[in-house]
């Protein structure tokens, strides 16, 4: 029915077009066609009218249900409403990370994986002197995940985390199954409004004192490009739990405050006290073993009593050429000393009157105990300059009063001081580097940093006579048996080498290239040499004629192929 009025329609306009064009347009004939039109009109208007009823029967029989099937299988349900946008259509996940195999050897052995322990770079009297030591690892395999949300045009929340495998395990060796235990490197969120120039951070990440390439920007930080994951000698920084807030002003400036969470590297050693000895008539306590997902056991899981976090303060510029910075830190560190109220005369049965320094056994002498708190304090700056598009140089250095943990070193923060207090050791810290970048693909790099701590020691007083020195590098400590190997170095008796250490220096250079880079990541190569040499202060018999205090070093290889898939 449809078709017969559309073809209807159809000749009788073509009809009234061809008369039209035909005939001259008299009276009549104008007449005849608006006649024409107004029954066009007429016909439109009806075939429009059975147009909509056809569409309305379809309708109606699509939606009617057989009686058989009323309420089978939801037939006569209403369609359940569009599915709620989950949280991963509303962030931006990216994923990132390596897989790497990689080789360590050392002229001498440090007993150590990747990482170098620059401060035990063993001495000639070492058994460990004379041995090589060569490893192959996949531990610093990396894993990081990136989570972005924006709440508006100038508000953004995001995540991240990043994992490798240099933890160490109850059960870890290089025996048969390698198995390693991942740890975190950094695990921290972020809000960021561009409108205000504001930045907050909160979790585990790396400190602000450590550089930055541009600003105070989380996951911009310039770290060396070394395959050696403890990095150089004079590189400054830690990754731990902070909170920060940032406020740039432009593009040109941003100020930084961190609350970050402390620890103490005690020196504790030939000369000083040990933890639950005694100095001046106090026992001391600095340090305890871990309970509670802290562990216990070995003074890798010791823990000192932190009372307060450090505090950081960051200023960066950016002025269209380099990146500058200066900070400040300021720390606080605590211990608990316990001192005798009286000397008893006479003394309790079964007991013997003196000086707490010489009872130190004798639980019946009443004291008290004193929780001890020292500050320190540290001024540093930084600058990276970018001389052409091929070569970068950078510069930092840190100096202050109990700064040691920051230096990738790890010399003591403090010692114990003759009223029982910690007391800060004085340290600097220096580094500089070089990155050239010849052809795109290729990294060359060099490195050069040294970290130096002076001596903090005291006379000790006993009945009114000096009775000896206590402290950090104190010149009596005996080093007579630091170059000479004998058998006690063999079976674990005296060696007569106290080597505290006074500084350690580091020379390092290495290259990276990528060898593919495309649609299926990135495959790249890398080769490190590294010389660190480490210095002691001078103690009795400390050198041979001509030198000043015994010294040891180390010649570092490193190798490392990298697949990044992302």
């Amino acid at each position: 029915m449809l078709r017969r009025h559309w073809g209807m329609l159809a000749t009788v306009a073509i009809f009234a077009s061809g008369s039209a064009g035909a005939q001259s347009p008299d009276t009549d004939q104008i007449e005849r066609m608006q006649r024409q039109m107004e029954q066009l009109q007429v016909q439109m208007k009806q075939v429009k009218g059975e147009l909509e009823d056809a569409k309305k029967k379809e309708a109606e029989a699509k939606a009617e249900i057989p009686a058989a099937f009323k309420g089978a299988y939801g037939a006569d349900l209403k369609p359940f409403p569009a599915k709620a946008p989950s949280i991963l259509d509303r962030v931006k996940l990216t994923w990132g990370g390596f897989l790497a195999a990689e080789t360590v050897y050392r002229q001498h052995n440090a007993v150590a994986d990747l990482g170098t322990p620059f401060t035990s770079i063993p001495y000639p009297f070492s058994p460990l002197f004379g041995e090589n030591e060569f490893h192959g690892s996949a531990r610093q395999s990396r894993i990081s995940l990136l989570i972005e949300g924006a709440l508006d045009p100038v508000q953004k929340l995001s995540g991240y985390y990043e994992m490798d495998f240099l933890g160490v395990g109850v059960t870890s060796n290089y025996n048969q199954s390698n198995s390693w235990a991942p740890r975190i490197r950094q695990a921290f969120f972020e809000y960021d409004n561009t409108e205000w120039g504001f930045h907050f951070l909160g979790g585990q990440a790396w400190s602000m004192l450590t550089q930055n390439k541009v600003g105070i920007t989380a996951r911009q930080e310039n770290i060396p490009l070394t395959i050696d994951p403890n990095y150089v000698v004079g590189f400054d920084f830690t990754r731990n739990w902070q909170l920060r807030v940032v406020k740039d002003f432009g593009s040109w400036a941003a100020f930084g405050l961190s609350i970050e969470n402390p620890a103490e590297l005690v020196y504790n050693s030939t000369g000083a006290v040990a933890n639950g000895g005694n100095v001046g008539g106090f026992l001391v306590n600095f340090a305890n073993a871990g309970n509670s997902f802290l562990g216990s056991g070995g003074y890798a899981n010791n823990f000192a009593p932190d009372v307060a976090p450090d505090i950081i303060g960051k200023a960066a510029f950016d002025p269209g050429w380099g990146h500058y910075e200066v900070l400040g830190i300021a720390r606080f560190f605590n211990d608990n000393t316990f001192g005798c109220l009286v000397t008893p005369s006479p003394a309790p049965a079964g007991q013997t009157a003196g000086l707490c320094s010489t009872i130190a056994a004798n639980t019946l002498f009443p004291g008290q105990q004193s929780q001890r708190t020292k500050s320190g304090e540290g001024v540093g700056g930084s600058v990276l300059l970018p001389i052409t598009k091929y070569v970068d140089i950078q510069a930092s250095t840190l100096y202050g009063s109990g700064i040691g943990r920051y230096g990738s070193a790890q010399l003591s923060d403090v010692v114990v001081a003759p009223d029982g207090s910690l007391s800060p050791i004085k340290a600097f810290h220096a580094l500089g580097g070089v990155v050239l970048h010849p052809w795109a693909g290729l990294d060359i790099y060099g490195y050069a940093g040294m970290e130096r701590a002076q001596p903090n020691y005291w006379s000790i007083v006993s009945t009114g006579s000096v009775s000896g020195l206590t402290g950090f590098g104190v010149p009596s400590a005996v080093n007579t048996g630091c170059n000479i190997t004998t058998a006690a170095s063999f079976t674990g008796g005296t060696s007569n080498c106290a080597a505290i250490n006074k500084s350690l220096s580091d020379v390092t250079v290495g290259f990276w290239q990528d060898f593919y880079k495309g649609n299926y990541g990135r495959v790249a190569g890398g080769f490190e040499w590294e010389y660190v040499r480490r210095n002691a202060f001078p103690g009795y018999g400390g050198c041979p004629s001509g030198c000043t205090s015994p010294s040891t070093s180390d010649n570092v290889f490193l190798t490392s192929l990298r697949y990044y898939p992302f």
